[in-house]
């Protein structure tokens, strides 16, 4: 592509060879060095990229983020964060110089990415920032006496901050969470060009002996919905939960919460925020299994309307979960790497992200409805003029087998993408799309085709205004 899709780094052959693994991840969805490589050679290259001091995870995430500055103006915003631990429990023997994940055992990272999202039509706009956590210190005896800038827990802080820079040009800027969002720190210390909303683990005070889930269970109902719940891959020590439908009644209302005994007492005693209350209404019996949310939002919610609003943008929430399953089982396998030192396999946990991310973006977007624009995926017009000759060669005689979709949607791309990867182009009952997997293999084909047509067409477009 025109534009270098994973970092400057200095060299314009360092950024080739960046992009070359790119592309390469998302057509082998593998951490394997060799496997990404088409010759022995590649695959040196590959690993003195990787080794390279001018390389660094942190050119690789501003690049990322700047192409989403550019693509988020003028538009509200999800910036969606979440943790996700990269377990590599069968590479003890092998690999130095990490820490523990969750169970205090098993080495492994964290990685926290922030992923944009457009609150309108839920299409993925790009990749906002990400941390990576190695904890090398094992676990902290003082967590609650600590301040929150020392608590690792400063991530989610730092995720409003890092939005508020990268995102200065859009509409509006919402920032979601899960439960570990709810930090008091966080509502206090939020920068005034962002809004929260973060789905309640604390059952706080909210005055008059009173506590936060028991009072928005007593508020009135604005109505009842039938929503979705998606699949869960595992969990719970029970496998696989397959997606259900189920009724929930929604409330809302307005609390004040107050400042916790453990929190900074430079911030301010107590804060207002509106909260939207979702509770099944005939859940099941295993309460693990049960929806409640309890949405605590700076957005002003005043009608049922606007309750419904704040349960959709949450909902769209799954969207990073989707991207955690690429990088993992259902793509790159970030958790099956062979390298063994700490800063060249998060530089490659980045390329993994980076990738699943974009294999993400073009997924959701095959739905037209949506309306996404490929303004998100394609920023050149020499581009597009490649992309709608390879449309040509894709299409067959029959309506059936044409492109249904506008030249400048997403939904155009996806198609393009689908069919490299062979997909039919019938549409039809019992004809599923193309998932993730056929999209990943073929980003790579399809992004060398572009290069080679924009090469062999240089001396006409350079007359492109």
């Amino acid at each position: 592509m025109e534009q270098p899709q994973l970092g400057h780094f200095g060299d314009r052959r360092l950024a080739a060879t960046g992009d070359a693994l790119l592309q390469a991840m998302q057509k082998q969805q593998t951490m394997c060095l060799h496997a990404l490589a088409s010759t022995r050679n590649e695959a040196l290259r590959f690993g003195a990229f990787l080794d390279n001091g001018s390389v660094t995870r942190h050119e690789m995430l501003a690049h990322a983020s700047r192409l989403t500055r550019q693509r988020a103006a003028g538009r509200h915003v999800l910036a969606i964060a979440d943790t996700s631990e990269i377990n590599f429990a069968t590479h003890t023997g092998r690999k130095r110089g990490f820490g523990t994940v969750g169970n205090g055992r098993d080495i492994g990272v964290f990685v926290h990415p922030i992923i944009a999202v457009d609150a309108e039509h839920g299409g993925i706009i790009g990749l906002v920032g990400a941390e990576m956590v190695n904890r090398t210190d094992g676990p902290v005896e003082d967590h609650k006496s600590r301040d929150a800038d020392e608590k690792e827990s400063r991530r989610w802080l730092t995720g409003a901050e890092t939005a508020a820079y990268a995102l200065e040009g859009a509409a509006m800027i919402t920032m979601v969470e899960d439960r570990e969002g709810d930090i008091y720190d966080q509502f206090a210390r939020c920068p005034e060009t962002v809004h929260l909303l973060v789905r309640a683990a604390q059952d706080r005070s909210v005055g008059r002996g009173q506590r936060l889930f028991k009072t928005c269970g007593g508020w009135s109902e604005a109505g009842r919905y039938i929503i979705t719940v998606p699949a869960r891959h595992g969990g719970y020590g029970k496998g696989a939960i397959a997606e259900r439908t189920t009724v929930v009644a929604v409330r809302y209302g307005e609390v004040t919460i107050k400042r916790p005994a453990t929190a900074d007492k430079t911030l301010k005693a107590a804060l207002t925020l509106r909260v939207v209350d979702v509770r099944e209404v005939n859940p099941p019996e295993d309460p693990r299994l049960r929806i409640h949310w309890c949405l605590l939002t700076t957005h002003d919610v005043t009608t049922p309307q606007e309750a419904m609003q704040i349960v959709r943008w949450y909902r769209l929430r799954w969207t990073i979960e989707q991207v955690f399953r690429t990088m993992k089982t259902d793509g790159m396998d970030v958790e099956t790497s062979q390298i063994t030192t700490p800063n060249n396999l998060l530089k490659l946990v980045t390329v993994a992200l980076i990738a699943a991310v974009r294999v993400m973006q073009v997924v959701i977007g095959r739905d037209p409805a949506t309306g996404q624009k490929l303004s998100d995926v394609i920023g050149s017009p020499a581009e597009v003029l490649a992309l709608q000759a390879i449309n040509a060669t894709l299409e067959g005689r029959t309506e059936k087998l044409k492109n249904p979709h506008k030249p400048d949607s997403l939904a155009w791309y996806y198609w393009i993408v689908a069919r490299m990867g062979g997909w039919s182009g019938y549409t039809s009952k019992g004809y599923k799309p193309a998932g993730p997997k056929i999209i990943a293999r073929c980003l790579k084909k399809l992004d060398a085709m572009v290069d080679g047509w924009v090469l062999a067409n240089r001396s006409a477009l350079t007359r492109l205004p």
